[in-house]
């Protein structure tokens, strides 16, 4: 039977539009995961771009931060501070909870902080850990946290984020480590809807708040980088900025996040979408600066709760230092 020279057409069509739309919009299918022949190791067969040369997260190492105030000056936050004109909508993605923002009026955007255009605000979402010894993408000095946040914006020069998605300026994405400590009530406002999102592509309108509610008080210390999007299709378009100061956040609170969302029903069994982290990938050519001077932790733990080498020499030299000035101040006195 022969086959007419238009549908040839529609089937050559059909083909390179599904093969187009799964390199754009895979990130949210269930094509990829955390583990297994699909996890990260893996990423890159599927996903050519996770296979870079300027790949996130990385592990940040505050001795080889160079420090530019000059350059990395405070951030200006524009609409995180009000709830007029916008539209929250929280979803469950098989991957991580999210929280996308339509805006009818003035867009929530950032400048500043070493940006050299206007980047308006699309979505922010979760990383984090069964444990908390480990759940944060990105880690300082060898010690992780039980959770990360990252706030996606896109560059205004382009029409709209997914325009912006795999331009070398496209990205910039502000990240926000968790520490566990205080109840977080600016958290119950995502959290307490966690019950109508409990599988993979469910999502539900959320009353709009301020986010700026949600953020460390300080903003001003922070590292930058130039890297990837953490998930496929890992393109190399993320102007990083990871801040200092931490977010508080309860136990209980982090339990919800690891007990009520889930990928979906796998083998007749539900697995919940906890350890939503890919592990962190070489630094090799680019540099890591910062916008103050960082004041060392003594004490950094890995993913295994581990303490590093570098934070006991630290612990070692202060003790060192600290016996020496007591003999000197004997022998002055």
């Amino acid at each position: 039977m022969k086959i007419s020279f238009c549908k040839k057409m529609f089937y050559v069509i059909t083909v390179v539009l599904f093969v187009c739309l799964d390199d754009t919009y895979g990130s949210a299918g269930n094509l990829w995961t955390y583990d297994g022949e699909k996890g990260p190791d893996n990423w890159h067969l599927d996903y050519p771009h996770c296979g870079g040369v300027s790949q996130s997260p990385i592990s940040i190492k505050t001795d080889e931060a160079i420090v530019d105030s000059a350059w990395l000056v405070p951030f200006i936050l524009k609409g995180y501070d009000t709830m007029q004109n916008l539209t929250m909508k929280l979803a469950n993605n098989g991957h991580t909870v999210q929280v996308d923002l339509t805006v009818t009026g003035d867009p929530v955007s950032i400048t500043g902080g070493g940006l050299t255009n206007v980047y308006i605000v699309q979505q922010f979402h979760f990383h984090w850990g069964k444990e908390d010894k480990r759940g944060s993408e990105h880690d300082i000095d060898g010690k992780y946290f039980p959770m990360e946040m990252h706030i996606v914006h896109y560059n205004s020069k382009y029409k709209n984020f997914t325009e912006a998605l795999n331009k070398d300026d496209g990205l910039a994405v502000l990240g926000f480590l968790f520490e566990v400590g205080k109840y977080n009530l600016h958290f119950d406002r995502i959290i307490k809807h966690f019950s109508e999102i409990p599988y993979k592509d469910e999502h539900t309108d959320i009353e709009t708040f301020a986010m700026r509610d949600l953020l460390p008080e300080n903003l001003d210390g922070y590292y930058r980088y130039h890297g990837s999007l953490t998930t496929p299709p890992c393109y190399e378009s993320v102007t990083w900025s990871i801040f200092y100061q931490t977010i508080e956040i309860s136990e209980y609170q982090l339990d919800q996040f690891r007990h009520t969302v889930h990928e979906n029903y796998i083998n007749e069994t539900i697995r919940d979408i906890s350890d939503d982290y890919r592990p962190p990938q070489c630094l090799n050519h680019r540099k890591i600066h910062c916008s103050k001077p960082v004041v060392l932790n003594s004490k950094t733990t890995n993913r295994n709760g581990r303490t590093s080498a570098s934070a006991t020499l630290v612990s070692v030299t202060a003790i060192t230092s600290l016996i020496f000035l007591m003999k000197l101040f004997r022998i002055v006195f």
